[in-house]
């Protein structure tokens, strides 16, 4: 067969083939076996799954549906664009249609439901037992929580709590970097002694300052200082020049030492910004110190929000120096005189307080990826017997918190602590014995792990299933007693510290003594009123260096010990 007539006859062949098989399928089509090969097809299997998705596999009322999913994680992609949420439900719940519905409320909103419920979702999907939604980022996302909701009858339904985005730090300028430290040692300045000897010639590590808002908000009328206009969603918000120029020069002076910056952020009273005190602390007749964050409604979120990124992104690292370390508030515990709020409910003053400290955290870490931000408890941990009158347990605080950030979402909060001998004029703390359970009354240097047992537990792990950064903010022995007494206190307490590899830093509190404190018999300083130094200045100055040993071995005597191992075990 030549080659032209084989060409033929496979032509012919394939033709016949087709043929047969075409009219194969037509005779199955024709008695049900297939479906029709039709355009058609793709939308009807569609149609199928999304009927099926509507029917679900399990029906449950709106409140049931409230808490069947459980939402496992809201996260900033790669990308710093968009925003990936995921769901997980036990099976797929029967609803009007197949899709999930993630919606979008502010921070201090309660995520309601209600009859007249008018938003759009930011995103939607197909039912799934592990659902994954995303969209693009907005700004302003940061501090929203989202809710996913199913439409029931007619109406949206949350079926699972709130949560917000827990990484923000994807959208910080990776190129800063803070100072790190050498050794433990830090330091409540004195500003009067910045930039002198007086401050430089102790090698201080760790540097902390308060920032009261009512110092830093607020027109000026010095034309060489002029008031700093900061918008913020659309509205601007005014800081006072002066104040800011002075921590301005502050932590530039600090971070050019190669000082770690601490600051710690304060609600004191301002008849100026009622708006900022939460509505059931505004009780100027309190005379509290301090007073609880508005978290409670717009305004003050708004205010909160504003102030956390001004701040935060004015020392991330740039023109104006770098804080490092965040502390929100201090001792809230103690809520009657350093947080004040008039409650006595410690679920509804630790979800106030959370959402202030997500807030910062927030804000922080978008500036600077390894900014840390701590919230604060005293040495009170475990002795109110029940009574939250007078003021909460930090243990029972510590938890509820912990509780509240892990349901919206798990974030790397610290915690500062400030484990004061009781009382604080104590200032042999070691002759003392204390209870070492995770039930002690008392947090003190020589039961630490009291706090460090608590936070080691599963559930109180951070992000990266570490344990969170503990920071001693606050700390200090009295000379009241005795010079030579208040400088074994510090360095058996440094000690005891710097061997504890939970403790990232001690903060010794003070520089200079103060009259207040002194009144009280609490002469906390290295430099007495006067500015002269005591005699703990040389043990604090070199304390972390080579010559420690020179300057600490009196420090035995006064504890009793044979050796610094012995001393130490008495704090394990």
């Amino acid at each position: 067969m030549s080659t032209g007539s084989k060409k033929h006859y496979i032509a012919s062949l394939f033709i016949l083939i087709s043929l047969f098989l075409l009219g194969v399928v037509f005779f199955l089509s024709g008695c049900g076996k297939i479906s029709p090969v039709t355009a058609e097809n793709p939308f009807q299997e569609e149609r199928r799954i999304d009927e099926e998705l509507t029917e679900g596999r399990v029906s449950l009322s709106g409140r049931q549906l409230a808490s069947y999913g459980s939402t496992t994680g809201c996260f900033l992609a790669e990308d710093k664009a968009t925003v990936k949420f995921t769901l997980s439900m036990p099976d797929i719940p029967k609803s009007d249609d197949s899709m999930i519905y993630l919606f979008a409320f502010e921070i201090y909103e309660k995520c309601a439901f209600t009859d007249d419920f008018d938003r759009e979702p930011i995103a939607s999907g197909k039912k799934a037992k592990d659902c994954e939604l995303e969209w693009a980022y907005e700004k302003g996302q940061l501090f929203q929580q989202f809710v996913p909701a199913l439409l029931l009858d007619g109406k949206y339904v949350p079926i699972a709590t709130s949560i917000c985005i827990s990484n923000p730090e994807m959208m910080a300028d990776a190129s800063v970097s803070a100072p790190q430290p050498e050794s433990k040692k830090g330091l409540l300045l004195d500003p009067q002694m910045l930039d002198t000897p007086m401050l430089t010639d102790l090698d201080v590590k760790y540097a902390i300052y308060n920032i009261p808002l009512s110092h830093i908000l607020g027109e000026t009328s010095n034309p060489d200082l002029p008031t700093i206009t900061y918008e913020y969603k659309g509205k601007e918000y005014k800081f006072n020049g002066a104040s800011i120029k002075g921590y301005d020069n502050l932590f530039k002076y600090l971070t050019d030492s190669g000082m770690n910056s601490t600051a710690i952020v304060l609600n004191d009273w301002n008849d100026a910004y009622p708006e900022l005190v939460h509505p059931l602390a505004r009780n100027k007749e309190a005379n509290a110190y301090y007073y609880a964050f508005n978290t409670a409604d717009e305004e003050g979120c708004m205010y909160l929000e504003a102030i956390a990124c001004f701040l935060t992104e004015r020392y991330s690292g740039k023109e104006y120096g770098l804080v490092s370390n965040w502390v929100i508030a201090n001792e809230i515990n103690q809520y009657r005189i350093w947080n004040y709020m008039e409650t006595d409910d410690i679920n509804l003053y630790a979800a106030e307080f959370e959402k202030a400290m997500r807030i910062f955290y927030n804000a922080a870490k978008s500036n600077y990826a390894d900014a840390n931000v701590y919230f604060s408890i005293d040495h009170d941990w475990n002795n109110n017997g029940g009574d939250n009158g007078d003021h909460f347990n930090a243990k029972d605080l510590l938890e509820t918190i912990n509780d509240i950030a892990r349901q919206k979402g798990n974030y790397d909060w610290g915690l500062a602590i400030h484990p004061y001998p009781d009382p604080l004029t104590r200032v042999n703390y070691w002759t003392q014995k204390y209870d070492k359970t995770e039930d002690a009354p008392i947090l003190t240097l020589m039961n630490l792990s009291t706090v460090t047992d608590v936070l080691k537990k599963e559930e109180y792990l951070d992000r990266s299933g570490e344990v969170r950064s503990i920071t001693v903010t606050e700390l200090g022995f009295s000379s009241a007693s005795g010079e030579k007494l208040q400088a074994a206190a510090f360095a058996y307490c440094y000690y005891i510290i710097e061997a504890n590899p939970y403790v990232d830093a001690f903060i010794m509190n003070r520089q200079t003594d103060a009259m207040e404190e002194v009144r009280q018999g609490l002469a906390f300083g290295i430099y007495d009123l006067d500015q002269t130094p005591k005699y703990i200045f040389d043990t604090f100055k070199y304390i972390d260096t080579d010559e420690a040993a020179s300057h600490t071995e009196f420090m035995l005597n006064i504890l009793g010990a044979e050796s610094l191992e012995e001393a130490l075990s008495w704090a394990q």
